[in-house]
């Protein structure tokens, strides 16, 4: 006969435990506003930040939930 035990992966719940989902979804509801306002600067702003028309486009068009980790 096989006894079977219980296994937990700690590494899961730890993770999990740090999942706060309004948290979460006032970050992703920042981000997209910045990407919109990203796409709303003019060229010469655009390059005072360092940044060029087609990356901020790019950025524009990423869904909500693509965060920055």
């Amino acid at each position: 006969m096989h006894s079977m035990t219980a296994t937990h992966n700690t590494d899961y719940h730890r993770a999990s435990a740090g999942f706060h989902p309004i948290a979460w979804l006032q970050q992703a509801i920042a981000v997209r506003s910045q990407r919109m306002q990203l796409q709303d600067l003019d060229d010469h702003l655009l390059r005072d930040i360092g940044v060029d028309r087609k990356y901020a486009q790019h950025e524009a068009e990423r869904p909500f939930w693509d965060l920055p980790r």
